[in-house]
């Protein structure tokens, strides 16, 4: 088949979506079918990178198309960036052969009515993969108004966009749900849960012994890690509080690695307090993850209550391939809640409970060695048979493409049906 795949970002790009996509278009590739992505030039994080116009990676056609480069500080640049990226891929489109299968995501939001549309006018199936839903997302942490002529105007889109599209992918049960109710039939939803970016290990690597301690001086430390995008949508002020309240202890050191809107909330914090446990660091390399990762005592994973069911923290399967214990803050009842509650030494508090924090991360320093073996093999585990990178893409190809998979493929139990009751 031809397979168009429309997102801001892919390949060089290092933000967790863009090295997902590139995933899927490879193993697209492996199968046998003709893949072309249509991407911005400009890189996520560092707009005034430049990638080339055109370029083939691993038999994969990237077209990127321009847009302004204003950036991430200011709510109305995003937008501006966004505006004139999709009005550049639009006219891309017009002159792009038809597909048999158009794949929309959701960088920038709502990118997928330009799918939608191609899909119309030039033929084949159009799918939409929500990593997040808006403008739904947009309307609870109050950039838009709702009831506004604006607000109005884009639920209209989105609701279009799900009519129109013959398949819809979403990330959890919660996304599941607020789909439907804006229209979607339930038949033509499937849940995908995103993978990790790297493969786990068999064997615990020593977390002493990792180059990325080595480089940042973090030998003989508990480092308590929060990484990748520090988005508006997940509050950090728990962790903060949690890093004051054990600033006296010389053992800890909180890690935020990655950047975004709240990375700058993370630097005014360690300024105004003082705070020495407190390190940022940025995006880690592909190649560096599974070092990094595996190199920490805890992660730690946010999800805001605001956007629940809205936007997908996917964080966490990388997180849960490192078989490191793992603190979640977040309500009760997420999709967080429905993965961890599973696992072995994983810590939850709500947004404001800082004490919840400090003691499981006292808990944390005091496992022996045998403890975070045990975890780290029930975990992976875990991970392996419900989170695979195969098993993914496995669904994707029965349920959204209607290829066939060889018998045995999915035979573990089915999280997207176990977590969608």
């Amino acid at each position: 088949m031809k397979i168009l795949l429309l997102n801001q970002t892919f390949y060089p790009d290092r933000v967790a979506t863009s090295q997902q996509l590139t995933d899927l278009a490879d193993f697209l590739v492996s199968q046998g079918n003709e893949v072309s992505v249509l991407a911005g030039r400009r890189g996520y994080e560092d707009r005034d990178k430049v990638f080339p116009q055109f370029e083939t990676f691993k038999g994969v056609k990237i077209f990127r198309v321009q847009s302004t480069g204003f950036g991430k500080q200011r709510f109305i640049l995003r937008v501006f960036d966004a505006l004139t990226f999709n009005l550049a891929l639009a006219w891309k489109l017009v002159f792009f052969p038809r597909q048999d299968v158009v794949v929309s995501f959701t960088s920038p939001p709502l990118i997928g009515i330009l799918g939608s549309l191609f899909c119309f006018f030039k033929g084949g199936k159009g799918v939409q993969w929500l990593m997040d839903i808006n403008p739904e997302a947009a309307f609870a942490v109050g950039y838009i108004n709702r009831t506004s002529l604006v607000g109005r105007f884009l639920n209209w889109v989105f609701d279009l966009t799900l009519k129109a599209s013959e398949h819809i992918v979403v990330l959890d049960r919660w996304m599941k749900k607020v789909v439907v109710e804006h229209g979607a039939e339930e038949e033509r939803v499937s849940i995908i849960h995103p993978w990790s970016l790297f493969d786990p290990t068999t064997e615990l690597k020593q977390s002493q012994d990792t180059v990325f301690r080595e480089q940042n001086n973090l030998r003989n430390k508990t480092v308590i890690m929060y990484s990748g995008n520090h988005s508006v949508v997940h509050p950090l002020y728990t962790l903060m509080a949690a890093a004051k309240q054990l600033r006296d202890d010389p053992s800890i050191v909180f890690a935020f690695v990655g950047g975004g809107l709240r990375s700058l909330e993370v630097a005014d914090f360690k300024a105004k307090e003082g705070l020495d446990n407190i390190v940022q660091m940025p995006l880690i390399p592909r190649e560096q993850l599974a070092d990094v990762l595996c190199g920490i005592d805890a992660h730690v994973v946010v999800m805001g209550e605001a956007v629940n069911g809205l936007v997908h923290t996917s964080k966490v399967y990388g997180v849960l391939a490192t078989g490191r214990p793992i603190i979640y803050i977040s309500p009760k009842q997420s999709h967080l809640t429905d993965v961890l509650q599973k696992c072995q030494h994983t810590y939850h508090a709500e947004h404001g409970e800082v004490e919840k924090v400090v003691a499981a991360i006292k808990k944390i320093q005091k496992l022996s060695v045998s403890e975070k073996e045990e975890a780290a093999r029930e975990n992976k585990t875990f991970f392996r048979n419900q989170f695979s990178r195969n098993r993914c893409f496995a669904i994707f190809s029965e349920e959204v493409l209607k290829v066939p998979q060889t018998k045995g493929v999915l035979g573990h139990e089915d999280m997207a049906s176990s977590y969608s009751q």
